[in-house]
């Protein structure tokens, strides 16, 4: 009896793994969708089978797009996709597809815009209705149960009542939605003129009190505001450099920015910058890092500096797989002490546990601002309302001694905080998302003399040749020891540049040899799988959904055709290979018009192009084809400006003081200095095989040192290095190289 019984328990359970196992979603390499493996809908991925289903079935469809840290995914799973009568209803009359849209930009992006055209606004998670044959005809985000119920039957009443008028207007959308991600426009001249006009166009929606752009959500908007700072480079504009320091100042001090165990949230919920959406993104570390760096290398504040080493510590303490790639994201939700899932548990505080912290409670509750009603039900996002600089000169402290006791508290809370529920990991390493933070911690562990930075870039690059780079091409997505996805323009242009800022920042001369050309590999492999330059690139190598995308605007990470641009241009300054800057200028045609129309969206698609037509900005310079390597330091407390040239093996430029008069002299040169006390280097004194005549040159690393005087303007000044690159053969066209000392 017993064994009939068990039989019989065998038997039931099996039926329900089978009602249970119509899901579709085994299997998969996306986290989120492991995540709705177990929910009574009969999810299917993206792919044929669940499009042809539809055909073959006379089903509308369901499309929905979210990602694994999303919190208000999680909330609509909760409470619709796991409810047996809703699930009924999506079983019964939809086919249903689930989409992540880290490891499906490209749907994403087509069905967002879809959404935005049909609602004029656009979240996750993104619900969307298809026809059978895969056009979309009605859209909507996050909908309670009740709402989403009655969309159900309202939708689905419409399909049975009058399908014509229904697939008349979804083609009409789906027609709308390509026509605006294939859009051309007109080449447009570039000009300081038109440059200073975008910037200006941003500053009037600066929130001058919060820093930052617009009023809530605020999004960091990372590469706008690196424009901002490469127009101040270029420029000298003092209001956009206070637009990026402002922007920055605002973010350190608020709730975005977690206090205790370093980096910062995907956005805040109000201007103020108090109040998060408590997901740590990936690629938000590896831009704001990014912004800090440069604009502590220009302005000397250290407080950037200090929130930079913070940020990359914690992406190397929390995000890093052992292998070496960089995990995605940590999730907003966690448990709280009462057991329950709430956004925010993790990193909020209330004054009973500050309270452990014995003589410095007060101190930090004052400090940050934490209080009885708090923040959210209680609870406190950690805010300061000055800087720690500010409250020391109000307070007459010392700010050094200072911020080293706030810092000394905040380490003793980190470890408190490990001990909670930590959010989850998702641990998919997305190939483009880790080109971005590669690029970071290569300048940052340059820059901030830190070389176990540049050690991790170099080893998250390593992975992502040795996992995801084989014949068959470059693959977007590593999760669980599987590689999936095929590579898009943002993957394989992020890696390009990935590994050409290995070649900048490594020490090794035979390292960077290799890693431009990879970085060249890369950039063939643009113009072999994505299209033409003449009508810019496009996102895919092949079309998935409604339509091909020729990608333009700044997500998650820039836009692919920007990295394309920005990557051809970088190689043709550092290795001689005139096509692909024929190649770059012929892609900077094809999006030159798009990128002057909106420059709150194509801000790395605007630095691009200047980078093309007028060359870099930073400290660290190529010329002559990469043969030569220039670095300006300004170092402020000794007055001195050093120049470092490293020039390649058989390749010299010529003496301060040539031997012959109509040779290019090398010489620095400062705006409006006009007795600048300059010390070059001793030339050598040699003769070349195209010449019998003694000539006085430079090579090999040296310095130029200039002993610059204070100024009183408020403008920096300007620093030309003119230069003429030659070797035994020929010399080439003559570099001025401007430097901006703030």
């Amino acid at each position: 009896m017993k064994s009939v019984i068990l039989v019989l328990v065998m038997l039931v359970t099996a039926l329900s793994a089978i009602a249970q196992g119509a899901n579709h979603l085994a299997g998969s390499t996306s986290p989120y969708l492991l995540q709705h493996l177990d929910n009574p809908v009969d999810w299917y991925p993206w792919g044929p089978e669940a499009l042809e289903t539809a055909k073959s079935e006379n089903k509308l469809i369901l499309v929905s797009v979210g990602y694994a840290s999303c919190h208000w995914c999680h909330v609509m799973e909760e409470e619709s996709f796991m409810n047996e009568e809703i699930a009924g209803l999506l079983n019964r009359n939809f086919i249903s597809i689930k989409i992540d849209r880290e490891s499906r930009p490209d749907l994403d992006e087509q069905f967002m815009t879809a959404t935005q055209l049909m609602t004029g606004g656009g979240g996750w998670p993104n619900t969307v209705f298809l026809t059978p044959q895969g056009d979309p005809f009605f859209a909507q985000g996050y909908m309670p149960p009740q709402d989403f119920s009655e969309t159900l039957a309202f939708v689905q009443k419409t399909w049975l009542s009058d399908p014509d008028n229904l697939i008349l207007a979804s083609t009409s959308v789906t027609q709308a939605v390509s026509n605006y991600l294939t859009i051309k426009a007109d080449a447009r001249e570039i000009t300081p003129d038109s440059i200073n006009a975008l910037a200006e166009d941003i500053y009037e929606n600066l929130d001058e009190f919060n820093g930052g752009y617009g009023v809530a959500p605020k999004f960091p908007r990372e590469t706008m505001f690196l424009f901002l700072l490469d127009h101040a480079n270029r420029t000298g504009s003092r209001e956009a450099l206070n637009a990026v320091t402002g922007m920055l100042d605002g973010m350190i001090k608020g709730g975005i920015h977690d206090h205790v165990g370093g980096g910062f949230h995907r956005y805040a919920v109000d201007p103020e910058w108090h109040v998060p959406h408590f997901e740590k993104m990936l690629y938000t570390q590896a831009l704001v890092g990014k912004l800090l760096v440069r604009t502590w290398a220009l302005t000397g504040e250290t407080e950037y500096k200090r929130t930079a080493v913070r940020l990359f510590d914690y992406v190397l303490r929390e995000l890093k797989d052992k292998r070496g790639g960089f995990y995605s994201a940590q999730d907003a939700v966690s448990q709280s002490e009462a057991g329950d899932k709430i956004e925010g548990a993790f990193y909020t505080w209330t004054p009973d546990q500050v309270v452990s912290l014995g003589d410095d409670a007060a101190f930090i509750s004052d400090l940050y601002q934490v209080t009885e009603t708090g923040d959210l039900e209680g609870t406190n996002v950690l805010n300061l309302s000055e800087s720690v600089q500010q409250i020391a000169a109000e307070q007459g402290l010392d700010p050094a001694e200072l911020q080293a006791r706030v810092d000394t508290v905040l380490n003793t809370m980190h470890e408190m905080r490990s001990s909670r529920p930590a959010p989850l990991t998702d641990r998919k390493i997305v190939v483009s998302w880790n080109a971005v933070m590669i690029q970071s911690l290569a300048e940052a562990g340059y820059l901030l003399s830190r070389p176990d930075y540049l050690e991790a870039a170099e080893a998250a690059a390593k992975f992502i040749k040795t996992e995801l780079l084989g014949t068959d091409g470059l693959k977007r997505i590593s999760f669980g020891g599987k590689r999936d996805v095929q590579g898009q323009l943002e993957d394989y242009a992020g890696l390009g540049l990935a590994l050409l800022a290995l070649h900048d920042f490594t020490p090794n001369p035979a390292d960077r040899a290799l890693w431009v050309t990879e970085a060249r590999n890369m950039a063939d492999a643009i113009g072999n799988r994505f299209g033409t330059p003449e009508e810019g690139f496009a996102m895919t190598q092949s079309k998935d959904g409604m339509t091909r995308i020729i990608p333009l605007n700044d997500t998650d990470v820039p836009s692919g055709n920007a990295l394309a641009l920005s990557l051809l241009s970088r190689l043709a300054d550092r290795s001689a290979a005139p096509e692909l800057e024929q190649q770059a200028y012929k892609l900077a045609a094809a999006v030159s018009g798009h990128a002057l129309s909106y420059p709150n969206q194509r801000g790395y698609l605007i630095t691009a192009l200047q980078d093309l037509q007028w060359g870099e900005t930073g400290p660290l310079r190529y010329v002559a084809g990469g043969k030569v390597q220039v670095e300006l330091r300004n170092d402020s407390s000794s007055d001195n400006t050093t120049v470092t040239i490293s020039i390649a093996d058989g390749w010299h430029i010529n003496a301060h003081e040539p031997l012959e008069d109509y040779l290019i002299a090398t010489n620095l040169a400062v705006e409006g200095v006009d007795t600048l006390a300059v010390r070059y280097p001793e030339p050598v004194i040699k003769t070349l095989a195209f010449n019998d005549t003694e000539l006085a040159l430079l090579e090999g690393d040296f310095d130029i040192v200039a002993s610059l005087p204070k100024s009183n303007n408020d403008i920096p000044r300007v620093a030309t290095l003119t230069l003429q690159a030659c070797n035994n053969e020929i010399c080439l066209s003559p570099d001025d190289l401007n430097f901006r000392l703030w």
